[in-house]
Parts: structure tokens; C-alpha cells; sequence
């Protein structure tokens, strides 16, 4: 990790084309968080060229090096049984789950400390969690949630009996593949006491803050509270929260906040489940991905 760093900076750190403050050379903010990768000194004594990746694409450019901190400045070590436990999370995800994400994947690989700190720190526990999260998200598949959805789906997740948008069959038709407007309906102003209750306020909050990251994190306020949990502004930038080095961060909060390795120890599916998708959906699913994992885990 010796030439990775973080932006330190509240406000972000810009890349520049060349290493001067000005209009001219601002390229891409960086958010704070955002890991960076020293590429070499430049001719100004304060400044490095460096690498990031923006949206997928690898950027180069130069940044001051005093908004920046080491990657691994203030983390604990891993313990060896911690380790030892991801190596084995790895192994058994490659058999179940294949086609898992990138980000997601680079996350458990580098997540150990945040593992122990959370004190998902046995086999069983680990199921239990990597159950929710394959549930969640698609087998590690899906970064934001997908409100691109036919009618008969929106009627089973969001219809009368299932949702409490209460969406008709007349009209989940008129809704079907509107992914910005199912969510308005659902999650925002169409739907105004779950739009209370996720803490969205403003129009568009709905799909701005729909289910996001490992544990689908939902909401505004959501996104308020774990960012701040977390020192870091996923409300302004919910982007941040699928990035592989932040994307245990609010799934792990989450899991904490609930206390819910309580309810992993006895195997509890439903109280998980519950506090996790505010439901039951997806139940038989979540029960069945521990039953799997659990197994492989510990053996």
C-alpha cells in the first residue's frame, strides 16, 4: 500500500491537467476517500502526478500531496483467524457466486479489519451476512437497485399486500420499464409516509437514493446516517458507496446498528431478514443461500 493514498480533503481534491490551481487545469473532483495511486514526484515539491479510477476509467493527472493521506493511515491490522476466515469467503464465492462484481469482491478481499471490527468474525456469522448481501444484491451482481421492472414484478414487490405503495395492476402497467418514475412512486413523493420514513424530501430522492451497494441501502436518510458514520458524504455522493473501498463500509454499519450477529449466532433468518429489507422478501432465497454457504464456510 505504499504508494496508495487517500483524498483527505472534506471538500474533495481536484485532478489537474498540469500541476497549477486554476480554471483551466481542473479535470475530475475526487471525493474524500477516493484511493489514488502515486505515480511519480513532479518539477513543483508539493505536487505528484497520480492515477485514479473515475466511473470505470483510469485518470492521470496531478494533485497537491498535502490533501492527501496514506490508504492504511489509522487501520488496524487484520488478525490471522480474519484473515484466514476471507481467504475462505473468497474461495467459497468463486464457487457460488461467479459472476460476482468486481467492487464487491475487491472489498471482502481488503475488508478484514472492518470484518473484525464488526465482529463478523466466524463462519457462521459470515453466512449469514454473505446471505443477505447474495439476496440483496443478485449474488454480488447489482451495485444500484434496478427499478427497471415488467408490470407483473412491480405487482409482486410493490403491490397491495406486498409493498405499502400499494401499486394496482392498472397501474404498475403504466409504470413498467420507467425506472425514474416507479421509484418517485414508490419510495418518494408517490408514496408520502415511506418517503417520510427513508428521509426523502426532495423530488427525486426516490431514485437518487434507491437500494444501493451490498446491503441496498435505501434512502436519504440512510445515506445521511451511515456516511457520517463512516466520515464520508454518501448523501451528496451516493456514488461512493459501491466503490471497493468504501462498499463494506455502510453494509457493516448497517449490520452493527441492527445488532444483528445476535441474531446470526442462533441462526435467526427472519429477524435478519426483516431489519435488513424492512420485509420478507426474498425469505425462502435468504434462507436458502445460508443453508449453502454456511457448510463451505466452516469446513
Amino acid at each position: 500500500m505504499a504508494d496508495k493514498f487517500r483524498v483527505k480533503n472534506s471538500s474533495g481534491m481536484w485532478l489537474r491537467s498540469e500541476p497549477v490551481v486554476s480554471e483551466e487545469t481542473k479535470m475530475v473532483l475526487l471525493p474524500q476517500g477516493q484511493v489514488v495511486t502515486k505515480v511519480s514526484d513532479s518539477e513543483k515539491p508539493d505536487w505528484w502526478r497520480i492515477s485514479a479510477t473515475v466511473a470505470g476509467n483510469e485518470l492521470e493527472g496531478f494533485s497537491n500531496k498535502n490533501l492527501m493521506v496514506a490508504a492504511d493511515a489509522g487501520l488496524p491490522l487484520a488478525s490471522d483467524s480474519i484473515t484466514a476466515l476471507i481467504t475462505k469467503t473468497l474461495s467459497v464465492l468463486a464457487r457460488v457466486a461467479p459472476t460476482a462484481h468486481p467492487n464487491y469482491l475487491q472489498a471482502i478481499r481488503e475488508g478484514g479489519a472492518l470484518f473484525e471490527q464488526h465482529g463478523i468474525n466466524t463462519p457462521r456469522r459470515m453466512a449469514h451476512f454473505l446471505a443477505q448481501a447474495m439476496a440483496e444484491t443478485g449474488s454480488f451482481n447489482v451495485l444500484r437497485e434496478s427499478m427497471n421492472y415488467r408490470a407483473p414484478r412491480i405487482m409482486e414487490i410493490f403491490g397491495v399486500g406486498h409493498h405499502s405503495a400499494k401499486i394496482t395492476a392498472a397501474e404498475a402497467e403504466t409504470l413498467a420499464r420507467k425506472e425514474q418514475a416507479l421509484a418517485e412512486r414508490v419510495y418518494g413523493f408517490g408514496n408520502p409516509k415511506k418517503a417520510r420514513e427513508l428521509g426523502n424530501n426532495q423530488p427525486g430522492d426516490g431514485f437518487r437514493y434507491r437500494g444501493n451497494g451490498i446491503l441496498q441501502m435505501t434512502g436519504r436518510g440512510a445515506h445521511h446516517r451511515r456516511g457520517a458514520a463512516s466520515n464520508l458524504d454518501f448523501e451528496n455522493n451516493p456514488e461512493l458507496a459501491t466503490l471497493p473501498e468504501h462498499a463494506l463500509k455502510p453494509a457493516l454499519q448497517e449490520w452493527s446498528d441492527g445488532n444483528l450477529n445476535r441474531f446470526a449466532d442462533v441462526d435467526d433468518v427472519r429477524s435478519i431478514t426483516l431489519r435488513i429489507n424492512g420485509g420478507l422478501n426474498g425469505f425462502t432465497e435468504r434462507k436458502a443461500f445460508f443453508a449453502r454457504l454456511h457448510p463451505l464456510l466452516r469446513s
